[in-house]
């Protein structure tokens, strides 16, 4: 065993040096547990995405195919009205389709070029989706504001 005793060490720098150790090694893991939440967070937030779209895309598929149907119903009556209609479905079937297989990153990649290229249109179609949205939420709320007789 070697002995040390005739080196000079002076307690309160080795305590204050022990704590800055102490203190890198807590911020270390602290940074290491947020980056490693941060992960799951995004992960999940991922899948909600993912299931959202898939949803939205199941939506606008359920509404080409109301709209096709609106379009066989006149078709007897008005036949070239109708084929403007079912060409609108079309399109609505390809929207769902293109919705399915994009991935969320390349959707919110587009969203954003979108919104650099076109800020106007961008501001328009969110002001609007955020009107229809209110409208959606009043429409569907609870009445508990109304009186009951």
């Amino acid at each position: 065993m070697q002995d040390d005793s005739h080196i000079n060490i002076n307690p309160r720098a080795y305590a204050g040096g022990k704590w800055k150790q102490q203190t890198t090694s807590a911020a270390e893991k602290a940074k290491t547990a947020l980056e490693a939440g941060s992960v799951t967070v995004k992960q999940g937030a991922r899948k909600l995405a993912e299931q959202q779209k898939q949803a939205g895309a199941d939506q606008i598929g359920g509404v080409a195919r109301a709209v096709h149907g609106a379009a066989r119903e006149i078709e007897q009556k008005m036949p070239q009205a109708a084929g403007f209609i079912h060409d609108a479905a079309t399109r609505l079937e390809g929207a769902a389709a293109s919705l399915r297989e994009r991935s969320v990153d390349d959707l919110m990649r587009s969203l954003n070029d979108f919104a650099r290229t076109q800020p106007a249109a961008f501001f328009g179609g969110a002001v609007l989706a955020g009107f229809a949205l209110s409208r959606f939420l009043k429409s569907s709320a609870s009445p508990s504001n109304e009186r009951q007789s």
